[in-house]
């Protein structure tokens, strides 16, 4: 898909701010807890209420030229639900749609970063074709498909606020410590990886 490197939290984060529909402490806010907690950018901003997802959802089609569409109006196909593990739909909160060769076509929750459509097309060997769609729609669809996501979606919840709270309760270092650059470093390369 031609421009998918252009699609990140970043980019998003700028276009909000330009249009000033979310206020710059919120979006820093909301990029700090994606680097630190893993959250997605646009679900820390939906989930916070600072904006709907459709709101969201028509920005980033208008800004990144992607189509809009619903996964429960799209008759989703077999091979596309046998495309990729449950875990990795779960995951990106993605609904597989239908297969074309080795292209799959998607509904992403609002946006997915360019680093998980690359990491996605690598592992699973595809090219992603990418429509917006809405986070509690996606979930709603996943949970038709897959009897065991609500579940999921709440381990992962509970695994995000357990690791932000050992986080804040992990030992503060000094400013100056020239370890703490380096486990900061090794840190942020850790992350990543994952």
């Amino acid at each position: 898909m031609k421009g998918i490197e252009k699609i990140t939290s970043v980019r998003l984060a700028e276009i909000l701010t330009e249009r000033d529909v979310v206020s710059s402490e919120v979006i820093t806010d909301a990029l700090y807890s994606q680097d630190k907690n893993g959250e997605p950018f646009v679900q820390v901003l939906v989930n916070g209420g600072h904006i709907t997802e459709w709101d969201l959802a028509k920005i980033v089609t208008e800004n990144f030229n992607l189509p809009f569409l619903m996964a429960s109006t799209y008759s989703i196909s077999e091979e596309a639900k046998e495309r990729f593990p449950k875990e990795t739909l779960f995951k990106y909160s993605m609904v597989p749609l239908d297969t074309f060769g080795d292209i799959v076509t998607v509904a992403m929750p609002v946006m997915l970063s360019f680093e998980d459509i690359s990491k996605i097309q690598k592992e699973h060997h595809c090219d992603l074709f990418l429509y917006v769609g809405l986070i509690t729609e996606n979930q709603k669809v996943l949970t038709d498909l897959y009897k065991d996501y609500p579940q999921w979606l709440k381990k992962d919840q509970q695994r995000r606020v357990e690791e932000a709270t050992k986080r804040k309760s992990a030992p503060k270092k000094e400013a100056g410590d020239w370890m703490s650059i380096f486990d900061a470093g090794d840190e942020a390369i850790q992350q990543s990886n994952k």
